[in-house]
């Protein structure tokens, strides 16, 4: 009768010991549905004590901290997760999701898995992944698959907009882009999108302007939306305004390496070559070929030798190519909107 007593005991502390782990899990998920990571970190921190690390932990441990840009330790615990949960969507998409932050786009698809069960982050990063590694065509057609799956998902309609956008296909771009900011009018991504893909990338650079400062106002710690609005204040001749936001820019966002572009390109066209290479060694030292491709090196080689600024006659910031309203191809393949 002891024994028995015993065992049942053990079965009773097992079941409640599982029960509390899975309140805290749910914890977690709900802390991160807030959009809290850092609450979430701290709370899945208390369940990993208090029990045998479940892998579900470990992979929403990892979306807290890509969503800080802890990439190294997003990727650690999705590779730890991965070994418990191999083949599972959510694991794949926190790999994916620290690759890409991590400007590691071939590693990211090199994740990806065959006839994945539709999953909204999963797709989202899958599509962006394509994207950066200039496979437009198919970033396009997996942002249509979760744009099916997910219609209403903001964060993957604007994305297919901006698709569409460079692309050079301007109205299927507005739909997209329109369409995301009815899904999510307080959601300041939304506008930095539409400015930048929908007005900004084919030259209406007042509008994207209009864009970015709703996007700020929502969120005024937006560093994206200020290098974006600068970038539109200076093609539109204001260039003190344009290097006040680069600079607000780089203090909000400082591993934003398309400020550091924006303003060498700024001091190009000034005449002032010393502070532009001073600038593009700074966006390279920052990631800016990894992550949007061989501009600034072109810069470099062509201005500055060795890194060293050398005397060239003032020359005139180039423009980025305006497509036709509606037709394919054209368009700049790399951006600045998150």
């Amino acid at each position: 009768m002891q024994r028995m007593f015993t065992c049942a005991f053990g079965m009773v502390l097992t079941l409640t010991l599982f029960a509390q782990q899975d309140k805290g899990i749910e914890r977690v998920r709900a802390a991160l549905l807030k959009d809290k990571p850092y609450k979430a970190i701290t709370l899945s921190q208390h369940v990993i004590s208090k029990n045998d690390t479940p892998a579900v932990v470990l992979a929403l441990r990892a979306d807290a901290h890509n969503r800080i840009g802890k990439y190294d330790l997003a990727l650690s615990e999705a590779q730890r997760a991965r070994k418990e949960l191999p083949m599972d969507v959510d694991v794949r998409a926190q790999l994916m999701g620290a690759f890409l932050g991590l400007g590691m786009a071939d590693s990211a698809l090199a994740v990806a898995l065959e006839n994945a069960a539709p999953n909204e982050m999963y797709l989202l990063r899958k599509g962006l992944a394509h994207q950066q590694v200039n496979e437009p065509s198919k970033a396009l057609a997996v942002f249509d698959e979760g744009v099916r799956s997910f219609p209403n998902s903001a964060a993957l309609v604007r994305n297919r907009g901006a698709a569409y956008a460079l692309a050079g296909d301007s109205a299927k771009a507005r739909m997209d882009l329109d369409r995301a900011i009815e899904l999510g009018p307080r959601d300041p991504v939304n506008y930095n999108h539409r400015g930048y893909y929908r007005y900004a990338l084919f030259g209406d650079h007042a509008r994207a302007i209009k864009d970015m400062d709703r996007a700020i106002k929502l969120d005024p710690n937006y560093g994206y939306a200020f290098s974006n609005r600068g970038w539109s204040r200076y093609k539109l001749g204001e260039t003190g305004k344009a290097v006040k936001d680069l600079k607000l820019a780089a203090r909000k966002n400082p591993g934003n390496s398309y400020v550091y572009r924006s303003l060498g390109i700024i001091d190009l066209d000034a005449g002032n070559t010393a502070a532009a290479c001073t600038h593009f060694t700074e966006a390279i030292s920052r990631g800016f070929t990894r992550y949007h491709g061989p501009e600034v090196q072109a810069l470099m080689d062509k201005h500055c030798a060795g890194g060293e600024p050398v005397t060239v006659p003032t020359p005139v910031a180039p423009k980025p190519a305006v497509p036709p309203s509606n037709a394919p191809g054209g368009a700049p393949e790399k951006s600045n909107a998150p």
